[in-house]
């Protein structure tokens, strides 16, 4: 009897050194874990943490245990946990009742984490099944008009813009050079009315030098002799020797508007350009 009393008092110390030994939490790498652990001896706290500790470890909060449950009379605390390494992390090593007082007395809270990969992973990159996101797994003509869109938008809004502008009115046409009739005409206005003087007859000798020059072939005289074969000649002479006589015989009576008109008519072209020396001052241009 004391015998078969012996072998159930071992069995069960055996069997709760192997339930204290047993994890009480598992998890994954970089993921928080969780846990409450019942304690009726000194309060505890978490101690300093090392920057290259594989655990990270904090108590959340701490409660009250309640009444008619086997957590009576106990503190309860929620601790949280995130492991950096793969493998076996026993918690109760970062706990203390103070500073410089470590909990000694703690039973094992070991923790069993795995990595991500899993401990079978050889290193090779395996395929993500479905897209990623909304472009990848697309067909690539998507992104041929996607990008043939962003090219062609900017340009069909320049070509809109440029059809509804307005186009600028064209330039207004440059006015037609005056025929010599009309540089002539107001010198012989000048005349009829008595008020042509030397400057104003200079030039209209100008003018009809420079017309009839090439045809009476006048540029190897002087200008005195130029306008003297002017003068005798029936239809170059006609103007000039008609607006002379006007000047010196005070003509009183009206001259017709044909008859201007008529003595002006073989001028009614393109005026030459005039020379760039004063011919009245008797020499050769």
């Amino acid at each position: 009897m004391i015998r078969l009393l012996l072998l159930s008092l071992m069995f069960l110390g055996t069997t709760m050194v192997v339930a204290q030994e047993a994890d009480i939490s598992s998890g994954t790498v970089g993921i928080e874990g969780q846990f409450e652990f019942p304690w009726t001896g000194r309060p505890l706290e978490v101690s300093p943490i090392d920057d290259d500790s594989p655990v990270l470890v904090r108590i959340a909060h701490v409660t009250q245990g309640l009444k008619d449950t086997d957590n009576e009379g106990k503190l309860i605390y929620d601790i949280r946990w995130i492991a950096m390494l793969p493998g076996e992390h026993d918690l109760s090593s970062f706990l203390r009742h103070g500073e410089n007082d470590p909990a000694v007395d703690l039973p094992s809270l070991r923790i069993q984490i795995s990595s991500l990969l899993g401990d079978d992973y050889t290193g090779e990159l395996n395929r993500i099944p479905g897209p990623i996101s909304p472009i990848i797994g697309f067909p690539r003509w998507v992104l041929w008009v996607i990008a043939a869109g962003w090219l062609v938008l900017p340009l069909s809004i320049l070509t809109l813009i440029r059809w509804l502008r307005k186009p600028p009115p064209p330039p207004p046409a440059p006015a037609p050079a005056p025929t010599l009739a009309e540089l002539l005409r107001p010198l012989v206005n000048a005349a009829l009315n008595g008020q042509l003087d030397d400057e104003a007859k200079a030039r209209m000798e100008r003018l009809l030098l420079a017309y009839w020059r090439d045809d009476l072939d006048l540029g190897s005289f002087r200008h005195g002799e130029a306008i003297q074969k002017l003068r005798v000649h029936p239809e170059a002479g006609l103007l000039l020797v008609t607006v002379e006589e006007w000047l010196h015989s005070g003509r009183e009576e009206a001259v017709s508007a044909e008859q201007l008109d008529e003595l002006l008519t073989p001028y009614a072209r393109e005026a030459p350009p005039e020379p760039e020396l004063d011919l009245a001052d008797g020499n050769q241009p």
